[in-house]
């Protein structure tokens, strides 16, 4: 800004004339040229002298008294008086000094050009002042921050020799943050031949340090070596403050340990450098130094050792450093000791206590602080509160924070983000989204990728992506978090898309990005992307980090690549809890539950100890592979380490014990638990499902009702349990209580009410919802599959697994089990042989001990018994009971009875405590007439101590089961009930339908031998419900054993002869009598 000319100053600043002046006298100006005072080419004329008389006026004042009063003036900082007597004659070069000094000291600006402009009218800067005038209007317009005219006056100082005037103008660039400029100027000194002084060298030192400019440094260090400056503090301390900007700690403690004499300013520079450089623990012990070298230590010491203590979680350094500022009386505001906490040294006690986790002390440091301006502070007691799980009280922060009227910045809105994101709270969620739109936060990179996190963790992935594509700029993490929550909400491929996308785009991958990639790639089963980002990883070394290498374990075992996970594992360096975790959930998933165990030694000698999850994996592991005895043993290890009552590891030893039968120490475990939840109460009803204990999960159904709100899984537990006794009006009470729930979105519990319908004998029923279903998966189809298997429904079965094909879905192992089911209940030989050859053939499922017995089962009931026997004996796994008593009944079928007793060895030698299986070879012998083998095999039996299973048969009527068991009559309506069948077996008798009494029971004479070992229950309970089920109504009824062929034929007289629809499940399939025939025909 060019100074004003003489004509635009007041004349309120001129002194008055000493007398009026004559009317005749000229007034003649003469040019003066002020120098280096006025710029260049500006030529400034001086007012024309009056002549002076000879005599003085009474009234002059003299020179003298004008600068000793202005300087007076000045010493009393009347700057406004001094100004209005600096434009009188005779004022000398010293008083414009002083007053120059006044208008810096003042920064008064406006005051200083105007003593810069009567300077330039008055010439006063002709003489040897004008150095003297030039450096004090310098430091003038640096003190006031004009820089520009700082630097005009410089420029036209003629040779500068006073290093005083260049360090002023450096050091106001200094201040001014204009370094370069600094620095530049410095290197303008050094070529005019001014030799710097120690405050030269720190202020140049100060700017390269602002620039970081490590090799400038360097230079003018071996300069001020060579000029002897090093030994002197305050350049040392700048060394020290260069060094430490620069990233060079070691340089700067050397710097500090070489000083001979250290001031305060010393050691501050030196802690505050080794914390800026994370040198936490040296900060801290150099603090101790200091303190016991009785220093004296100021609130700058305290704010450099206070976010070191914070870093290192030395709380009790931390307390110490807080209660001297209490005793010191630092921590207090010094003008006002009642006002509160000083507001800086405050934001360091309260980030010290909220890093070392002492939420107490820093609500009560903050809660003193006199001010709360700063921002930061609140983002720090607020992110402590969100780091403890107090997401309310840090809310109420913000409230707080708003109605103070302090502007939020984009911490405080992520904070405010993450808070609202862990209560679930939707609405306030977009509350502040708008809020930060209108404060002007909405295009701010760290809030939009905390509103991208908010979105996706609230299921709305839509409008995450809404937020992610606005964005003006996105960083890696926004890339992270729109993958992440991409992959936590289902969308797999839009994951995978957006991470190639990334990549695409040149966008720097962290391990972050790969461990949000790679679950997608798992589930949507992309192992081309899976295998590339592994490569990826290994590339760059990100492999190495054990995080990501658990996540490639996880994908490759997702993906069934077995080879690949046990390669990761093998090469992982060190191999934390999780790694082990992962290989057994890996073990588990791929069915190799045998080798968990050994597994859990090596983990063992590795010295790495299970935690809960692993527990928790191992005992999955051992209830799938029905591995009881492992099971105990991880159970004692948990009770050893005081985790037998975590919930978590409680709810997956009841699993483990239910699935190994075991529920006398499931319930025990279970009610031991005192915070059970509902998964205790699932895996307990499901396990006595499981365990074909019906009304022990019904009973246990109601009490949890008294306690929590059933859920979908809840519907899939307790329907097992309703289709294994084929109750079909509570399975309609369930389906109705799961439909008003609208827990039929569920995939599991329609195909669970399905098989439910099937198992009941509903079979339509079951076909209407499976048709329902919008999305059939593999086990909707194996269900309905399996459920024409049961009633007979052979050709059915065959045609719905090639439906399930031509939609596009491969059967497994259960799925060829159920057609190969289907086709044995219903003499397919040869489409049996068909799929059997194509599971092994076509589809490289290796056959299992289930589907040979379905191949034996099939070959037996279309009476190949030899080709049934050769195919066991040629079974590359060893038979078990199951396949030699389907053998067995195909030879009570055909009679042939010197097989029958060859394979009864078999089974005996395999069972031989299972009496039913005698029975079987009995009623054989009975058959063809070998009176004399029934009886000694009735003496083997008895010697042995071995008790015939009691058969029983059951009905539901009105809302009530009723039991019926073998030769019981002690039923309120047994007399009606024996006079009915009698006059059943009157009927048969007329019509010449009489059954040949040729079954042997154990224990009884021949007068009774046709009740074998169904004792005519399932008559009973078929008798009770064509008395009391209305015409028209199916009579349903269950059994726990076989359907003897006595009653099989007594059930096909009285459906024609009441002309009634009896559906009958025995222990082996379902019989459908109508109109005197049975859906059975005859593979029973």
């Amino acid at each position: 800004m060019p100074t004003p000319p003489l004509s635009f100053i007041s004349s309120h600043l001129r002194a008055p004339p000493p007398w009026p002046p004559p009317k005749n006298a000229a007034n003649p100006r003469a040019r003066i040229r002020c120098g280096a005072l006025a710029p260049p080419g500006q030529v400034l004329e001086a007012a024309t002298a009056y002549p002076r008389s000879t005599k003085e006026p009474p009234n002059r004042v003299l020179g003298y008294d004008v600068n000793v009063q202005i300087q007076r003036l000045c010493q009393a900082g009347d700057l406004m008086g001094a100004l209005k007597l600096l434009g009188s004659d005779e004022v000398d070069a010293r008083s414009y000094c002083a007053v120059i000094q006044l208008c810096g000291e003042e920064r008064s600006l406006e005051a200083g050009k105007r003593a810069h402009a009567l300077l330039r009218a008055s010439g006063a800067g002709t003489t040897g002042m004008e150095s003297v005038l030039g450096k004090r209007l310098v430091l003038m317009y640096v003190k006031c921050g004009d820089l520009g005219s700082a630097r005009r006056v410089f420029d036209e100082m003629p040779q500068i020799s006073d290093v005083r005037a260049w360090t002023s103008l450096m050091s106001g660039y200094a201040k001014a943050g204009d370094f370069q400029e600094g620095v530049l100027l410095f290197r303008k000194m050094h070529c005019c031949g001014v030799t710097p002084d120690a405050h030269a060298i720190s202020c140049v030192l100060k700017c390269i340090a602002s620039l970081g400019n490590i090799m400038d440094g360097e230079v003018v260090h071996g300069y001020l070596e060579k000029l002897g400056l090093g030994a002197q503090c305050a350049v040392a301390n700048a060394l020290i403050a260069l060094y430490s900007r620069c990233g060079q700690a070691e340089d700067a403690l050397r710097i500090f340990d070489g000083m001979h004499q250290r001031d305060a300013i010393s050691w501050n520079s030196v802690i505050s450098g080794c914390f800026s450089n994370g040198w936490h623990g040296r900060a801290v012990d150099l603090f101790s130094e200091m303190w016991f070298e009785g220093l004296e230590i100021n609130s700058v010491t305290m704010v450099s050792v206070l976010p070191a203590c914070a870093e290192l979680c030395y709380e009790l350094v931390g307390k110490v450093v807080h209660g001297y500022s209490v005793k010191s009386g630092l921590l207090w505001e010094l003008e006002y000791l009642d006002s509160g906490i000083d507001e800086v040294l405050g934001s360091k006690l309260v980030y010290m206590y909220v890093k070392c986790g002492d939420l107490g002390y820093a609500r009560r440091v903050f809660d003193g602080m006199s001010t709360k301006s700063n921002v930061h502070v609140w983002n720090l007691i607020m992110g402590g509160y969100a780091n403890i799980g107090e997401f309310q009280e840090s809310l109420l922060l913000f409230e707080k924070m708003h109605d103070l009227g302090i502007i939020p910045d984009e911490h405080s809105i992520s904070c405010l983000l993450k808070c609202i994101t862990s209560l679930s709270s939707m609405k306030d969620g977009v509350v502040a989204h708008g809020y930060l739109v209108k404060l002007g936060f909405g295009g701010q990179c760290a809030v939009c990728n905390a509103l991208i996190s908010f979105y996706a963790k609230s299921n709305r992935i839509e409008d995450a992506l809404k937020v992610f594509v606005g964005m003006p700029h996105q960083d890696v993490i926004s890339w992270n978090s729109i993958i992440n929550g991409c992959t936590s909400n289902g969308l797999y491929s839009k994951a995978i898309e957006l991470f190639v996308k990334m990549w695409m785009q040149g966008q720097e991958l962290d391990s972050a990005t790969l461990l949000s990639v790679l679950p997608a790639c798992a589930q949507s089963c992309y192992w081309f992307v899976g295998s590339v980002v592994h490569g990826y990883s290994v590339k760059t070394g990100l492999v190495g980090e054990t995080s990501l290498a658990n996540t490639l374990l996880d994908m490759y075992s997702n993906l069934s690549d077995w080879c690949s996970t046990n390669q990761i594992f093998k090469s992982m360096g060190q191999k934390n809890v999780v790694a082990w975790t992962t290989m057994i959930t890996s073990y588990t998933r791929a069915g190799l539950f045998d080798k968990v165990a050994g597994l859990l030694q090596e983990m063992g000698l590795d010295g790495i100890r299970p935690d809960v999850f692993t527990v928790t994996s191992a005992l999955h592991a051992f209830a799938c592979g029905e591995s009881l005895k492992q099971g105990k043993s991880v159970h004692g290890y948990a009770i050893r380490n005081g985790m037998e009552k975590v919930l978590p590891v409680a709810n997956a030893l009841m699993e483990m014990y239910a699935r190994c039968g075991d529920m006398e120490e499931a319930q025990l475990i279970f009610d031991c638990v005192m915070n059970k939840d509902l998964i205790s109460w699932n895996t307990l009803i499901g396990g006595y499902s499981r365990n074909n204990l019906a009304n022990e999960s019904f009973s246990l159904f109601g009490d949890m009702l008294l306690h929590f709100r059933p859920n979908a899984v809840t519907m899939t537990c307790i329907l097992p349990a309703v289709a294994s006794i084929s109750s079909l009006e509570r399975g309609r009470e369930i389906h109705a209580y799961a439909l008003r729930r609208g827990y039929l979105e569920d995939n599991y519990v329609p195909n669970a009410l399905v098989d439910m319908y099937v198992k009941c004998g509903a079979l339509l029923v079951g076909r209407r919802l499976f048709d329902q279903l919008t999305k059939k998966n593999l086990i909707s189809w194996t269900i309905m599959i399996a459920g024409y298997g049961m009633h007979g429904r052979g050709r059915d079965a065959i045609a719905l697994f090639d439906q399930m094909r031509g939609s596009g879905i491969e059967p497994d192992a259960a799925s060829f089990s159920a057609i190969l089911y289907a086709c044995c209940h219903s003499g397919l030989r040869e489409e049996g042989w068909k799929f059997f050859n194509a599971m092994r053939n076509e589809h490289k499922i290796e056959p299992k001990l289930k589907h040979y017995a379905c191949i034996v089962g099939l070959l037996s009931h279309t009476g190949n018994l030899k080709e049934a026997y050769e195919f066991i004996e040629s079974m590359p796994i060893e038979p078990d009971s199951s396949i030699w008593v389907s053998l067995l009944h195909g030879c009570r079928i055909y009679r042939d009875v010197k097989l029958a007793e060859k394979v009864a060895e078999r089974v005996f030698k395999l069972e031989p405590e299972n009496t039913g299986y005698y029975v079987l070879l009995a009623n054989i012998y009975a058959e063809a007439e070998r009176w004399e083998a029934v009886r000694k095999l009735k003496n083997k039996i008895g010697g042995r101590g071995l008790r015939e299973n009691t058969g029983c048969s059951w009905i539901e009527a009105r809302g009530k089961v009723h039991v019926f068991a073998a030769d019981n009559r002690n039923h309120p309506q047994g007399n009606r009930i024996v006079g009915f069948l009698d006059d059943v077996a009157r009927r048969m008798r007329d019509e010449g339908q009489d059954p040949k009494k040729r079954y042997a029971l154990m224990g009884a004479n021949d007068a009774v031998r046709d009740g074998a070992l169904c004792g005519h229950s399932s008559k009973l309970a078929i008798a009770f419900g064509v008395l009391n089920l209305s015409e028209g109504r199916p009579i349903r009824v269950t059994k726990n054993s076989r359907i003897c062929s006595h009653c099989h034929e007594a059930a096909k007289f009285i459906s024609k002869m009441c002309n009634r629809e009896i559906i009958l499940r025995d222990s082996n399939r379902f019989h459908h009598f109508e109109e005197g025939r049975c859906s059975c025909r005859g593979y029973c």
